[in-house]
C-alpha cells in the first residue's frame, strides 16, 4: 500500500481529506498530516513515503519551498498540489519545481481519486523500472566492484543501510517470491532467487526479519543461506560470497533449515563469553549485560550462547554452580548456607531446592552418599 503524508494549516481540511476520503479503496494509506511544510519536513526524514498531498499558501515554509526541498531530497517522492482559483501563478510555479499533479479547492472526490489513481500507478510503473534498474548496478557491482560502478549503485537513494544477501534455494520444488519492500531480485532461476535485502536497522531487525522468512516459506526442503549485515554497498560482493558459503545451521526445522555466514567476531565474543562464565559462575551475571558488551541484541546472543553450549545461559550457570557445590559437598565440611553462598546463591533455602530439582537429592543427602 502506497504511503501518504497530508500538508495543510486548516486542521478542518486536513481532517476531511484524512477521515473522510477513502483511501484505502485506492491502496493508499494516510501515514499522517502535517500543518505545515516544517513539521512536513520532519516527517519526511523519519518515514519512507510516496506521495505528498501539500496546500501552497502556509506560514513558515510553504508548499513552494516544501516541493523544492522534497525534489532535491527524495527523487521517487510524487507531489500533488492544492490551490485556489486565485493562485494560478503559484501552480505554474510549483509544476516548474517539480510538482506532478495539481488539485483545486475545494476538493472533488471524484477529481481526486482519478489524479491519486494515475498518480499511484505511474508510482507503481517506476517502481519495476527502479527495481530493474537497482537489480542490473547491483549485479553489476558483483561481477566487476570498479569504484565507478559502486558510486552509481550509492547514488540510488533507494537503497538504505543495512544490507545482507540472502539465498533461497529448492531443488524439488519452485521457489516463491519474496513480497517484500525492503529487498530487490538479483537472480532468479526455478530453484534459486537471490535478494539484496536492505533498510535493516540493527541485529534485532535483522531477526525479525529471518523469522518472517521461517514463517513465509511453506515449500518443504527449502534452504536459505544468509550472508552477514553490513552498511557500506562496497561490501556487496562480499556478502555475496559470504551467502554462497554459509554454513552455520541457525535455524532447522521439519521442512526448512537456515544457514547464516559464521561471524568469527560474534564465535570469538561468544567464546570468551562463556570463559568468563566458567571462572565467575559464582557471582551476578546478567545475560542482558553480556550481550550489551558484544554490541548483540539479547536474542541474538542468546541463539548463538545455545548452539555453542547446548543450552540456554541460565541453565549453563546453574549447572556451573550445582557442579561446584557437589564438588565441595564431596570434598569439605562447609555448611550448605557456606557452600550456597560459595556458588553464588544468597538464599541457602533456594539453593537446597534447586539442588534437590537438578541432583534429586538434598544437599546433606548427597553429601552422605558420597561421603
Amino acid at each position: 500500500m502506497l504511503k501518504l503524508l497530508i500538508v495543510d494549516d486548516e486542521w478542518v481540511i486536513r481532517e476531511g481529506l484524512e477521515k473522510t476520503i477513502p483511501w484505502e479503496e485506492w491502496g493508499i494509506a494516510v501515514t499522517t498530516t502535517a500543518k505545515n511544510g516544517n513539521e512536513a519536513l520532519q516527517i519526511l526524514e523519519q518515514h519512507k513515503l510516496d506521495i505528498l498531498l501539500t496546500d501552497i499558501r502556509m506560514p513558515g515554509i510553504n508548499g513552494l519551498d516544501l516541493i523544492a526541498s522534497c525534489k532535491d531530497r527524495y527523487r521517487a517522492l510524487k507531489i500533488v498540489i492544492l490551490t485556489g482559483h486565485n493562485e494560478f501563478e503559484y501552480a505554474q510555479k510549483a509544476l516548474r519545481l517539480g510538482a506532478d499533479d495539481i488539485l483545486l479547492k475545494p476538493t472533488n472526490v471524484d477529481e481526486l481519486k482519478r489524479t491519486m489513481l494515475h498518480v499511484a500507478q505511474v508510482l507503481r510503473e517506476e517502481l519495476i523500472e527502479d527495481l530493474h534498474l537497482l537489480s542490473y548496478l547491483a549485479k553489476s557491482v558483483i561481477e566487476d566492484p570498479t569504484q565507478d560502478k559502486i558510486q552509481k549503485l550509492k547514488s540510488h537513494d533507494r537503497l538504505k543501510p543495512n544490507f545482507c544477501i540472502i539465498m533461497i534455494k529448492n531443488e524439488t520444488h519452485l521457489v516463491e517470491s519474496i513480497p517484500s519492500e525492503r529487498c530487490v531480485l538479483l537472480d532468479q532461476t526455478v530453484h534459486k532467487h537471490i535478494y539484496l535485502f536492505h533498510h535493516i536497522e540493527n541485529e534485532s531487525h535483522f531477526e525479525r526479519i529471518i523469522n518472517e522468512l521461517i514463517i513465509n516459506v511453506k515449500q518443504e526442503e527449502t534452504k536459505i543461506f544468509i550472508s552477514l549485515l553490513t552498511n557500506d554497498l562496497a561490501d556487496l560482493l562480499k556478502i555475496y560470497k559470504q551467502s554462497s558459503v554459509a554454513t552455520f545451521t541457525y535455524y532447522k526445522n521439519e521442512t526448512l533449515t537456515i544457514f547464516k555466514y559464521k561471524d568469527e567476531k560474534y564465535t570469538r565474543g561468544i567464546e570468551d563469553a562463556i570463559r568468563y562464565i566458567n571462572n565467575h559462575f559464582n557471582s551476578s551475571i546478567s545475560q542482558v549485560e553480556m550481550a550489551n558488551q558484544l554490541y548483540m541484541s539479547n536474542s541474538y546472543f542468546s541463539k548463538l550462547f545455545k548452539q555453542h553450549t547446548g543450552m540456554n545461559f541460565v541453565d549453563y550457570i546453574t549447572l556451573k554452580r550445582i557442579n561446584a557445590a557437589k564438588q565441595m559437598l564431596r570434598a569439605t565440611n562447609l555448611k550448605t548456607y557456606e557452600i550456597a553462598k560459595e556458588v553464588g546463591y544468597e538464599e541457602s533455602r533456594y539453593f537446597s531446592q534447586l539442588f534437590k530439582k537438578k541432583t534429586s537429592y538434598t544437599p546433606m543427602e548427597f553429601r552422605e552418599k558420597n561421603s
